[in-house]
């Protein structure tokens, strides 16, 4: 059986006006459909370069300087800025660890989900609200209509999080990242949130791939 994602011996430099210095050295993996793996390390291990790499989401100094990263059999290393953009959002998505980063605070939470579904299919604004509206209830957003039209200030930090899963999941990614989706969040919300990606994993089949320094999270996930 062939993985949907595969990496083969991927290193990443970020290169510096004094220095290169090496992120990630000689890292391989393979990511089944439906399975959850985790990268686990401590802060600062190059656990979310890596992982943004996948997306080529690096700031211009950094580089994939070796390896492959095959999605489908397919080289995203290879791949073109538009050809990437059309994989973003539509078959791998992403949750950054702070929700805050990952929404604009001066647009309405609803618009900006209804802005990535526009973004990867063809069809109306009507259509796209309503596709929100269904994501941003079955992620357990009380009251969709109303929290469509607020801003992200007016979203506790669990709801902005339940928000950005909504946001990943809304094009029905074959595979979801999670970077430390629960670092900002308290106990309670962490189970939560948690316990929220895993039903949703299992109800859409996506993969999972959790970037964590939590063993117990570790543990209980995969």
């Amino acid at each position: 059986m062939r993985a949907l994602l595969q990496a083969d011996n991927i290193s990443i430099q970020f290169h510096t006006s004094q220095s290169t210095v090496q992120a990630v050295r000689g890292v391989s993996f393979s990511l089944y459909e439906g399975e959850t793996l985790a990268i686990v390390g401590e802060s600062g291990c190059g656990k979310s370069v890596l992982c943004k790499s996948i997306l080529r989401l690096l700031p211009h100094s950094g580089a994939i300087s070796n390896g492959k990263l095959l999605f489908q059999g397919q080289d995203l290393t290879a791949l073109s800025e538009k050809e990437m953009d059309r994989i973003r959002g539509s078959e791998i998505a992403m949750v950054f660890q702070d929700p805050m980063t990952s929404l604009n605070p001066t647009m309405p939470v609803g618009k900006q989900i209804m802005e990535v579904i526009l973004q990867h299919e063809k069809i109306s604004k009507k259509e796209a609200k309503a596709r929100a509206l269904f994501w941003m209830e079955t992620v357990g957003l009380d009251h969709p209509e109303a929290r469509f039209a607020q801003v992200p200030h007016h979203f506790s930090g669990g709801m902005r999080q339940r928000a950005v899963i909504a946001m990943a999941l809304a094009c029905h990614p074959k595979m979801l990242i999670a970077d430390e989706p629960t670092t900002a969040l308290d106990v309670t919300i962490q189970a939560q949130v948690l316990d929220l990606i895993e039903k949703l994993k299992a109800d859409f089949n996506t993969s999972l791939l959790l970037i964590t320094h939590d063993l117990g999270i570790v543990a209980e996930v995969c």
